[in-house]
């Protein structure tokens, strides 16, 4: 089964754009840790649900003028935070299989991120994020232990709101776009399309007071 699992918000600053999300919405976050192949860092907004907002940027500024990731981060957030990307999960494996053979791609599944402990996540995932980013359209995860997902890991500091989920996502294209890509198991998910380019544009998520809706630029049409 398709579930929405987590978000890419890209910003300036890490800290601050962390920073200024949970201002905006109560919600907590924590140290998510950093991406040695990328040259970026995250603060991770859990959502409840297992779902969560990685709130992304570049911490290494030598590394623009070198390594294409992060100078794609710097130059789509020049003008502020941008909604780069969005991500799919699946249960099992052999789900994500089905998905890699319709695809006609490879699994990845190389080390991701450091943890702030130290440890180095590598969930499986097809086709590669930022490829997919980069072209508006999701990746799908599968996780083989989910206490160790994102979203499940204890918030410093706590936020004042208590998310219960992604209730809804706005997205550019088309549903029958989604269909082609992925097949028809996307229709259960809870998306609004707006017909624009492709990409994230805002997102609701279920408070006890209702939905807090959070919207971004989307990222922009890839010309690569």
């Amino acid at each position: 089964m398709l579930h929405i699992d987590h978000i890419s918000l890209g910003t300036q600053n890490v800290y601050e754009g962390a920073h200024r999300l949970c201002q905006e919405t109560g919600f907590g976050q924590y140290e998510g840790g950093w991406f040695p192949h990328a040259g970026i860092a995250n603060r991770i907004v859990p959502l409840g649900n297992d779902q969560y907002i990685e709130v992304e940027g570049v911490v290494h500024p030598h590394a623009i003028a070198s390594n294409p990731i992060a100078r794609w981060f710097y130059e789509e957030c020049v003008a502020g935070d941008v909604f780069l990307g969005w991500c799919l999960r699946v249960d099992t494996r052999e789900e994500l299989e089905e998905i890699s053979r319709r695809l006609n791609t490879e699994i990845v599944d190389f080390g991701l991120r450091v943890r702030k402990d130290g440890k180095i996540t590598a969930p499986a995932r097809v086709p590669e994020s930022v490829w997919c980013w980069q072209r508006g359209i999701p990746n799908v995860f599968h996780f083989e232990d989910m206490n160790e997902h994102a979203a499940r890991q204890p918030c410093d500091p706590p936020g004042t709101v208590t998310p219960a989920g992604i209730t809804w996502l706005e997205v550019g294209g088309t549903a029958q776009d989604l269909r082609d890509y992925l097949g028809e198991e996307v229709d259960a998910l809870p998306l609004r399309f707006n017909g624009d380019r492709p990409g994230l544009y805002a997102m609701g998520i279920a408070t006890p007071d209702g939905d807090v809706e959070i919207r971004r630029t989307a990222v922009s049409r890839f010309r690569g």
